[in-house]
């Protein structure tokens, strides 16, 4: 699934290249693909201009005239904007712009989601469902959200803790502050603490900064690879050397998820 640094690549791309365009028409592949937050269908979106595009976490937010989009891309969904190459296969709708630009939504699993809300109806901006983002964090406020007995990578994963962090990030974050993925967030002293935050932001920068991980499905807008796959530290790294011990590379599951890590660095 796409982590916060491939949806903020894509977000950033989506906001050089759509904005100012004005929708003519969407066609709908997949119906199940786009939702409605009211009685209203796909065609209020016509003649609507998109203004901005933002994120929180891991979704995308499209505001237009009267109604904000959001667009989760969960496992497998890939946006397009005007690709070199067209899609051929698993689009579930495509934007149709008055300029004769188009912007595809392919999704190999279905599970992506694109959902119309009312002006001023968009749910995750009036509420706390999703945790800070990483960079505005205040450090008082995550020292009490540790203060629980979960092991601290599920901590990290829980979007109502801290928003956009997946399993990649969450790995290398640990890895990069010396902590070892089992241990419960409550026995993080303080410097622990603020040394991981500033990990996190670290790796995500790191991420942006590369264009996303790409192992299988994730691309940016302009339909082209990450390459932050090429500067992990451990995550998918099982058997590598350790960078700052040369120990092999550990792999264990913590709450379900694979989970990577040095046996001796983060002991």
């Amino acid at each position: 699934m796409p982590e916060l640094p491939e949806v903020e690549v894509i977000r950033r791309f989506l906001n050089l290249n759509i904005v100012k365009e004005q929708i003519g028409f969407v066609d709908v592949l997949y119906e199940k693909s786009i939702e409605c937050a009211g009685s209203f269908g796909v065609s209020t979106l016509y003649d609507q201009t998109v203004n901005f595009v933002n994120r929180k976490g891991k979704y995308l937010h499209l505001g237009l005239d009267n109604n904000d989009l959001v667009i989760h891309l969960r496992m497998t969904g890939q946006l397009y904007f005007e690709p070199d190459t067209i899609p051929k296969d698993h689009i579930r709708w495509v934007f149709n712009f008055k300029s004769g630009k188009k912007l595809y939504f392919r999704d190999v699993r279905k599970f992506g989601r694109l959902i119309i809300y009312p002006k001023g109806e968009l749910e995750f901006c009036k509420n706390a469902d999703i945790g800070f983002e990483p960079w505005e964090m205040p450090l008082d406020t995550w020292g009490e959200k540790l203060k629980t007995e979960r092991a601290i990578k599920i901590v990290l994963l829980d979007q109502h803790v801290i928003a956009g962090i997946g399993n990649i990030y969450a790995d290398e974050a640990l890895y990069l502050s010396g902590i070892h993925p089992e241990r419960k967030a409550s026995s993080l002293a303080h410097t622990e603490a603020k040394d991981l935050l500033k990990a996190i932001r670290i790796v995500l920068d790191q991420g942006i900064r590369y264009g996303g991980t790409t192992f299988r499905d994730y691309l940016g807008g302009d339909g082209k690879k990450g390459a932050m796959q090429d500067h992990l530290y451990v995550y998918q790294k099982t058997g590598s050397n350790c960078l700052r011990c040369s120990r092999p590379i550990s792999r264990i599951k913590v709450g379900g998820r694979s989970s990577h890590f040095c046996s001796n660095c983060q002991s």
